[in-house]
């Protein structure tokens, strides 16, 4: 019986980093996913609202920052940009990071594609 316990300590003490390292890879993923999704919505709130929206370092420090991000992350606009009250995306830049490193997000105008880079 103590050998059966000892050898599933052992198994469990091999596999739990990778098993955590695995979940934070996904929140990580997850947090990044919400924000690419919340780019994609700027137009559709724009239209709603009827107001233009201004992304800028400024803008995202405001009280009604038009992109949000969980409390570990980073997020800055290089060169701030603008979606229209009609819903035109001018398109532009937005930088994510946090503890593993950062990401630049291209917005693509029309209509906000991000597309993630490196």
């Amino acid at each position: 019986m103590i050998v059966v316990l000892a050898i599933l300590g052992l198994a469990t003490a091999l596999v739990a980093p990778s098993a955590l390292r695995g979940i934070d890879s996904w929140r990580r993923r997850a947090e990044l996913d919400s924000l690419l999704d919340q780019i994609r919505a700027l137009p559709g709130n724009a239209r709603a609202s009827g107001r233009a929206i201004v992304l800028s370092d400024g803008a995202l420090k405001s009280k009604d920052a038009p992109l949000r991000i969980a409390s570990g992350w980073t997020l800055s606009v290089p060169t701030p940009w603008k979606v229209n009250a009609n819903g035109v995306c001018l398109g532009g830049q937005v930088s994510i990071g946090n503890s593993y490193g950062s990401r630049t997000i291209v917005v693509a105008a029309p209509f906000c594609d991000p597309i993630l880079r490196p």
